[in-house]
């Protein structure tokens, strides 16, 4: 068993609702349920039993729920205690979904290192299921993603970077390739990948996602090369479009959609360490700078 599919179930087992529980957990409802599926058969026991108006625990499903608590706060207790013997050590660790452009990271570094040059700052590329980018469970003490929708990010404290525009990355022979701007209107029918948690390549808001087709991606790698082949189309965000050009991808502007907001985010209770505020301080300086020389250009 791994604590993440223990903390899926937990928040199925709370929920009694395998949609809901998706949605606190920022990914999609067939993901959690197949999360759940893996978990019940390494442990060859059903833990929920499916109706109409939701779930129910099984007797394994009750059996399971506190161990699985108390799992997931020991392991919590853990990486805390790695993380303030690795901060006492002088490391720090930026988490990210997708690896900030060059000219972002390297303002970020050194102005990070100019306060604090004793501490040694960290890089980690998490996965897209990690909604905090390795913040919430430890991995990372300072986290830049995009706000989920409905801008929750619990136990976490984030702070707004700004607005990006959102383009449809598609490849480029598509039948939309050419148009200037597309709508929601332009996309039934067509195979959307999303990923499983809500951030800044996802389905676009305001899709229309009833009347397309969706697939799950789970690297960048793959969601290029997937529609650089023609097997889907793709929301991507300003950012994301600048840090990863691709020759077989076009990008046409989004209209309708909501614009992507890019954060920073960390815990609580690091709020009063010196060395995350600086961190914090580094990186929301750093991205006005970039993107009024973006804007200037």
């Amino acid at each position: 068993m791994n604590t993440r599919d223990l903390h899926y179930f937990v928040v199925a087992a709370e929920e009694l609702h395998f949609t809901r529980a998706a949605e606190i957990l920022f990914i999609t409802q067939p993901a959690l349920s197949k999360q759940i599926a893996s978990l019940e058969r390494e442990l060859d026991a059903k833990l929920f039993v499916r109706g109409r108006g939701g779930v129910t625990l099984t007797k394994a499903g009750e059996s399971l729920l506190p161990y699985a608590r108390q799992i997931i706060d020991l392991d919590q207790e853990a990486r805390g205690a790695i993380r303030n013997s690795l901060t006492a050590a002088g490391r720090l660790t930026l988490g990210f979904w997708l690896a900030p452009g060059q000219d972002l990271l390297k303002q970020i570094i050194t102005s990070f290192a100019a306060r604090h040059p004793e501490t040694h700052l960290e890089l980690r590329r998490v996965d897209w299921a990690h909604h905090g980018a390795g913040v919430e469970n430890g991995e990372s003490d300072v986290g830049l993603i995009w706000l989920p929708r409905g801008g929750r990010l619990t136990g976490l404290r984030c702070h707004r970077l700004g607005p990006e525009k959102v383009l449809i990355a598609m490849s480029t022979d598509h039948h939309l390739a050419d148009r200037a701007t597309i709508g929601p209107e332009d996309l039934a029918g067509e195979t959307i990948f999303m990923v499983p948690t809500t951030g800044g390549v996802t389905a676009p808001r305001g899709a229309g996602l009833g009347r397309v087709r969706t697939r799950v991606v789970t690297t960048i790698d793959e969601t290029l090369v997937g529609i650089a082949s023609g097997l889907g189309i793709c929301a991507f965000t300003e950012s994301v479009a600048r840090w990863y050009p691709h020759p077989g991808v076009t990008l046409v502007p989004f209209e309708g959609a909501e614009p992507a907001e890019y954060c920073v985010a960390w815990r609580e209770e690091d709020e009063s360490r010196s060395e995350v505020r600086d961190l914090v301080a580094a990186i929301v300086n750093s991205w006005k700078s970039v993107t009024e020389t973006a804007s200037n250009a």
